[in-house]
């Protein structure tokens, strides 16, 4: 009996040792290229070089005469399985003995999961892969092959429809397929479809069903990776091969999904993976980037919405007026459209708002003394129907410099609607809108108001297909070339607020949809240099890879700290210590009363040069200002005594 059981285990030992030693190639889709320098070629040479290579898909198409042509197949032929009846063929299980490379093209993986699960060619595929063969896939190809797959029984599901509710019932998930990669769950077509949420929503899914946690591969389109014996994974391509972790609960507000912070690990061409323990290499990741210092410490509120018209706005106009300040604070709508900003003041004053201006951010009013007045008073400014040329000209002006001045004041309120959110933080992308603007490296960025000084926002998100790429890749790109720390994804189902909470800088999410945040922990990021033909003359696309990043979805029930609100700053202590200025606007003379008894004092210029400088003795300070050119001018004071601060500006005239 004892030499029974020892049998039985060396028997055991020698199957469990001698199965799935085959290789693999997962392709995240697009088209192949031709020549050497290609993206995919030589990815594909090293699966099907000197090969027999059979491709399987429900119809046939031209990849045989390509794996010949340019990647070195011995042979290739393509087969037509469209039935279960003849994926169940002897005849076609015959066939496929008789290969080396089993390649799996793109098209439905639902078709791929009813007519090929349990069959002769499932049993082909696994013996050819244990028995040392490689099994290739793209696409939905590249589906089938982890061992929990999105089967797509009923249709697609779209990345808002995951976050909205993961239980919809287009996620369709089953594990009872093929089991070459347990516990992963594999995605394609990842940046150019916008599906980080959408993976994250199929992570909770499982978990929920399964109280089971897997880990997900998002493989971008013309991106791929090879898949040794030892299970050891090098990626190929354009883009990035994606990994998502979790090891803390999902949760849902209903049918919401919310988490707190799922790893993300972006890979870059170069780079390894091994699926066997979850470690990987990053030789192509040459940027270090520092992050464990930047917060975000603004003493005031920060609205953002992400779709433009009134009626997404709706619940952040009311929330602005009567939950944020007091409803009786006046307001400000800064826009570069008044037909716009005319239907939101109108919505403004049914809610209740006391007092609501327009005035128009353009170069011609940057020195309109009326506009620096309505700005100087305004206790909440919201900006609606703004291009970033208008802005950015307008910012250059003397209100402009005031405007900047008066949103970071401490306790100012000011709200972003749909694409104005992206002024709110320090990296704008102007033309996001621009079909396949990411994928020729044609993205424009400038810079916004910097309210949140280490993030950029990303309105409309979801807003159309052919912007996905765009707005999925625009937020990490411009996080490892400008060093940011936040990324914010708004749909046009959701708003955010920032706020002091307890002194801590806190994200508050409202709407259908949760908001997501990407998160760059610091280490190691690099950007994409392989272009699809591989030519040097072409301009790679506009992603970059990540060592350590993590992605929240958050609303109002799941708060989201950002940094520690700034007590000591100028702002809090202007909250604290107003300066009275007697005569603003001012003409030759300028009269003040500070709250301090003995200052040191400095006028400064918009462009931030100190003008003039002294010490008062006396509350009350009055300058000759004769000399001064006609702008907006910043006034500073320090107490001698407690080394407090107070800020305010003026306007010369």
């Amino acid at each position: 009996m004892r030499f029974l059981t020892l049998l039985t285990v060396s028997l055991l030992t020698f199957i469990v040792c001698s199965a799935q030693t085959g290789k693999m190639l997962l392709v995240g889709g697009g088209s192949e290229k031709n020549g050497a320098n290609g993206w995919n070629v030589p990815a594909y040479r090293w699966a099907v070089e000197g090969k027999r290579v059979a491709i399987i898909g429900t119809s046939t198409g031209s990849l045989a005469p390509y794996l010949k042509q340019y990647c070195g197949a011995s042979f290739a032929k393509e087969f037509a399985v469209a039935t279960r009846d003849s994926a169940d063929s002897q005849v076609l299980f015959d066939t496929l003995q008789t290969y080396q490379v089993i390649f799996f093209r793109g098209g439905d993986q639902y078709d791929y999961y009813q007519k090929y699960k349990n069959t002769r060619l499932q049993q082909a595929a696994e013996q050819l892969y244990e028995s040392g063969g490689t099994l290739a896939g793209t696409s939905a190809g590249m589906h089938i092959l982890s061992s929990v797959v999105f089967t797509a029984e009923n249709g697609t599901v779209y990345p808002y429809e995951a976050i909205e509710n993961p239980h919809n019932s287009y996620m369709t998930l089953e594990d009872d397929f093929m089991d070459f990669f347990p516990g992963y769950l594999f995605d394609t077509h990842f940046s150019e479809r916008a599906r980080f949420g959408r993976l994250a929503g199929f992570l909770a899914k499982y978990s929920f069903d399964h109280q089971a946690n897997i880990i997900g591969l998002g493989m971008d389109d013309m991106t791929c990776m090879t898949v040794d014996e030892t299970k050891k994974g090098t990626v190929y391509g354009t883009g990035c091969a994606n990994i998502y972790t979790f090891s803390t609960p999902f949760q849902l507000n209903g049918n919401k999904l919310l988490h707190e912070s799922l790893k993300v690990t972006q890979l870059i061409q170069g780079c390894t993976y091994d699926f066997s323990d979850g470690t990987f290499t990053m030789p192509s990741h040459d940027l270090l980037l520092e992050t464990s210092t930047l917060e975000e410490t603004g003493n005031y509120t920060i609205l953002a919405s992400g779709g433009n018209t009134l009626s997404f706005n709706q619940p952040m106009m009311t929330d602005f007026v009567t939950t944020t300040g007091n409803a009786t604070d006046p307001v400000v709508i800064a826009t570069g459209n008044e037909t716009t900003a005319g239907s939101f003041k109108n919505y403004l004053l049914q809610q209740g708002a006391a007092t609501v201006d327009i005035i128009v951010l353009n170069a011609s009013n940057g020195s309109s003394a009326s506009i620096a007045e309505k700005i100087q008073s305004a206790v909440k400014i919201l900006f609606v129907g703004n291009t970033t040329t208008s802005v950015n000209e307008f910012l250059l002006t003397e209100n402009g410099i005031l405007l900047k001045h008066k949103l970071r004041s401490a306790g100012m309120i000011s709200a972003f609607a749909g694409d104005d959110a992206r002024f709110a933080g320090k990296t704008v992308v102007d033309n996001f809108y621009t079909e396949y603007a990411s994928y020729y490296g044609e993205l424009v960025f400038s810079k916004g108001f910097s309210l949140l000084k280490h993030s950029m926002l990303m309105p409309n998100t979801f807003y159309q297909s052919s912007m996905y790429e765009n707005s999925a890749t625009a937020i990490p790109f411009a996080m490892a070339t400008d060093t940011l720390k936040y990324g914010i994804w708004l749909t046009s189902k959701n708003y955010l607020k920032i706020t002091p909470v307890e002194g801590k800088t806190t994200l508050l999410g409202y709407g259908t949809d949760p908001v997501m945040i990407l998160r760059n922990e610091g280490g190691k990021a690099g950007l994409c240099t392989q272009t699809g033909s591989g030519s040097s003359s072409s301009v790679p696309r506009m992603e970059a890879g990540f060592e350590n990043l993590s992605f929240a979805l958050v609303d109002y029930t799941l708060p989201y700290v950002m940094g520690n609100t700034e007590t000591s700053s100028l702002a809090e202590n202007e909250l604290q210590h107003k300066i009275r200025i007697f005569n603003n606007p001012v003409s030759d003379f300028l009269h003040l009363e500070s709250p301090f008894d003995r200052f040191k004092w400095s006028i400064i210029s918009a462009d931030g040069r100190i003008l003039s400088e002294g010490v008062s003795n006396n509350k009350l300070l009055q300058l000759t200002l004769n000399t001064y050119l006609p702008g907006v001018y910043v006034f500073k004071i320090r107490d001698l005594k407690t080394d407090s601060h107070a800020i305010t500006t003026f306007i010369k005239y």
